[in-house]
């Protein structure tokens, strides 16, 4: 331990500067937000006792109204950055219906080095809202981040008092400027090696989860966000140096994609659509005023010129399975064609260059292991291509062009089982430097007008299965965390999901949540199990580096490879237990393989997504999208020769369900979707065709239901996804 820290608290490998404010692991800082070191002080100090959920919220946030979703937010940021992600927790303990409790041993340390062994369990310390931190400046917040400093206990006696000595002083004077940075690894991409940037500034300007996009303004003064809450999706504008919000759009059942301002801060535009509608293009003065439309069917994401007069965007055709970027002028309304790219190479993100003479684009796809993503640019007059670089990525979820034209901001994942992460290209030479390296999932960025300050939104999962004793889902309880699909077993239990250390693994349970097993151990993503009549399991896993189908017992045992194409999901056994009818992620066809494994066979030419056997095993019914993602039916097919039996034009909504489930006829099809502000479970006869609202639940963003084998009680998986706003700067 560091002679000169004044308080802090040691669990396992773990060290809690109270006096920084910042989480050291082995002596290496832990990136947390204030809240989530907040909320780990809190039930750190009650080490062994309930801290209730009442008194997280009087502590942290003693004057004003927040929901319960916040503690939810904070402390499974807190298990993700502690590691504390299995079932049976190693330190965070949830008390159903109370709160929360500390339950590894923690010591105490005051002064310089004298220790004494805690004993909050027995006399708790209670911590009052002074006691505990509070919201400061960005700079402050970036000085809790970076005062892990490596320490080698090998040292001699006299080189370790002169090392503490200079902690000491480099301590105060960052206590007196509140003014340090990250650093992080440089990364080697493209035959580039570089230095990171060292001056990073981080700050989380909200914390309700309920952030969806958001922008900044050229001159940094302000923000603007999409606002969820509950279902429903507005827009507010938020003054960075007041805090005061002002309500932009009143909520509604439509849903809101991207947002952006203008180039000279007076308006927001913004993509939105309607239930089962294409997103258009909108535009609306700062400081309030009428909105008006654009251009129809952009697809979601745009990039606007630096006048705001013209606007690149892009649509993907279901049919012809192509991605095309489109430039619209928007005071003609007039469009072309830039660029066309043919699935599973879709376009992925793309942004138009301050002088608007070039587009640079990402293509590729993410699910098989050839992790095929490129980055190119294109000539807006000539239409012509030139690739910059293929950076190894697993995926592109954004990327920008910096102000000065001389390059890229890019956020991207390096690979399935890692978090999305900020990267500066150099434009023209492609080189590629990495600028973040820590635990946050970083969902969509925006930048200011020199891009020395950017918005981004991350994002946190909480995702938990709800068994209710009958259909209607009106007394169900929540039995277990976990995520994806979920199947009733022959004699009840679940089989389902659960996020492991490197990804999820399927685990099954007594359908009360109780004698929960572990059936896959640290395999990467494993999901969308499927069971045979003779209780075998089949479920896709990237345990290879990309996705294919496997089988196993009942019991985990017995472990069998049954696809090793491009990459496959959404398996589903035929009653007979003869075939398992899959999606290739390359073309999202129809195929089926024997379950005993042999050649796969192709079914169809198009777009059959999720299958779903009936009982009987005559009949198939999948997704399907006549050309646009917002046309979705349900198709049934034959599956004797996969002839279209019924097409099913389903109940409005803004999303749908992967799940599609049969009724005990054989003729009717179950699926969900989302619309206004609820989850519908809808049934739907391939006869009648006209669907009968089922149930409802509350709003979530996935959702994924089964029924039990006696049809009485539903299981469903609801996921929600909290999106808060972050402030960062120091990317110069």
């Amino acid at each position: 331990m560091f002679p000169g820290l004044r308080h802090t608290y040691q669990f396992d490998s773990f060290v809690i500067d109270v006096e920084e404010q910042v989480l050291l692991r082995d002596d290496q800082m832990v990136p947390l937000t204030p809240k989530a070191f907040e909320t780990l002080l809190l039930l750190v100090r009650h080490q062994g006792s309930i801290v209730t959920k009442q008194k997280i919220l009087d502590t942290l946030w003693p004057d004003v109204f927040v929901e319960e979703s916040n503690i939810t937010f904070n402390i499974t940021r807190l298990r993700k950055a502690l590691g504390d992600t299995k079932r049976g927790s190693t330190y965070i303990e949830t008390v159903p219906r109370r709160g929360y409790r500390f339950k590894a041993e923690v010591k105490e340390v005051l002064n310089e080095g004298s220790s004494k062994q805690s004993e909050v369990a027995a006399t708790p310390v209670i911590a009052s809202p002074a006691e505990v931190p509070t919201k400061s400046s960005h700079k402050s917040i970036e000085t809790r981040w970076a005062s892990g400093i490596l320490f080698n206990r090998k040292l001699t006696l006299s080189l370790l008092l002169i090392v503490a000595s200079m902690v000491a002083v480099i301590a105060a004077a960052r206590r007196l400027n509140r003014n340090s940075s990250v650093h992080v690894a440089a990364t080697n991409h493209g035959g580039e090696i570089a230095t990171p940037n060292a001056n990073i500034h981080y700050e989380q300007i909200t914390s309700y989860g309920n952030a969806v996009s958001a922008a900044i303004s050229p001159d940094a003064k302000q923000f603007a966000y999409i606002q969820e809450n509950p279902g429903q999706e507005s827009i507010w504008l938020v003054q960075l140096a007041t805090q005061i919000r002002v309500q932009v759009i009143p909520p509604s059942d439509l849903s809101y994609r991207q947002i952006s301002f203008s180039h000279d801060g007076n308006y927001i535009f913004f993509a939105r659509h309607d239930e089962n509608q294409p997103s258009d293009l909108y535009r609306i003065p700062t400081l309030k005023g009428p909105a008006i439309k654009l251009l129809d069917d952009i697809d979601g994401a745009f990039s606007l010129s630096a006048d705001d007069h013209k606007v690149v965007f892009r649509r993907r055709n279901r049919i012809t399975r192509e991605d095309t970027l489109y430039i619209g002028d928007l005071e003609s309304r007039q469009e072309r064609t830039l660029v066309t790219s043919k699935g599973p190479d879709w376009i992925r993100a793309f942004s138009l260059s301050p002088d608007g003479k070039k587009v640079v684009f990402a293509t590729g796809e993410t699910d098989s292991s050839r992790q095929t993503i490129k980055i190119s640019e294109l000539d807006v007059e000539t239409a012509q291509a030139r690739l910059l670089v293929v950076p190894n990525w697993y995926a592109v979820r954004q990327l920008e062009w910096l102000p000065s034209g001389d390059g890229l901001l890019i956020c991207a994942r390096e690979s399935a089982t890692t978090n999305p992460q900020f990267w500066r290209m150099s434009y023209p030479d492609g080189a590629l430097r990495k600028l973040t390296n820590d635990l946050n999932n970083y969902l969509c960025f925006s930048l200011n007008a020199d891009a020395s300050a950017m918005i981004a939104v991350e994002s946190t999962l909480a995702s938990h299965i709800w068994i209710s004793p009958n259909t209607a889902a009106n007394k169900a309880k929540n039995v277990a965390d976990g995520r994806g699909t979920i199947v009733w077993t022959t004699d009840g239990r679940i089989l389902y999901n659960a996020a492991s250390q490197t990804g999820t693994d399927l685990w099954i349970a007594n359908s009360d949540g109780t004698d929960p097993k572990q059936l896959s151990f640290n395999a990467g993503y494993n999901d969308w199990p499927s069971l045979s009549p003779d209780h075998r399991i089949v479920f896709h896993s990237s345990r290879t580096g990309a996705q294919h189908l496997f089988r196993m017992d009942p019991d985990g045992s017995n472990l069998v490879q049954l696809t090793n194409g491009y990459a496959e999901r959404n398996a589903a056994v035929s009653p007979d237990g003869k075939w398992v009818y899959y999606n290739s992620s390359e073309s999202s066809l129809l195929w089926k393989v024997p379950l005993d494994g042999g050649e796969p066979i192709q079914l169809t030419n198009e777009y059959a997504a999720y299958p779903s056997v009936s009982p009987d095993g005559k009949l198939v019914a999948c997704f399907h999208f006549p050309k646009y993602d917002h046309e979705a039916q349900i198709t049934i097919r034959s599956t004797d020769d996969m002839k279209v039996v019924s097409e099913l034009k389903l109940a409005p909504g803004l999303w749908i369900s992967r799940s599609i489930r049969w009724d005990a006829d054989n003729a009717t099809v179950i699926y969900a979707n989302q619309s206004q502000g609820k989850v519908k479970v809808y049934r739907q006869s391939m006869y009648s065709g006209a669907p009968q609202e089922l149930t409802t639940v509350k709003a979530e963003d996935e959702f994924e239901f089964s029924f039990s084998p006696d049809r009485r009680q539903l299981a469903y998986v609801s996921t929600k996804w909290n999106h808060d706003v972050v402030l960062i700067d120091g990317f110069k």
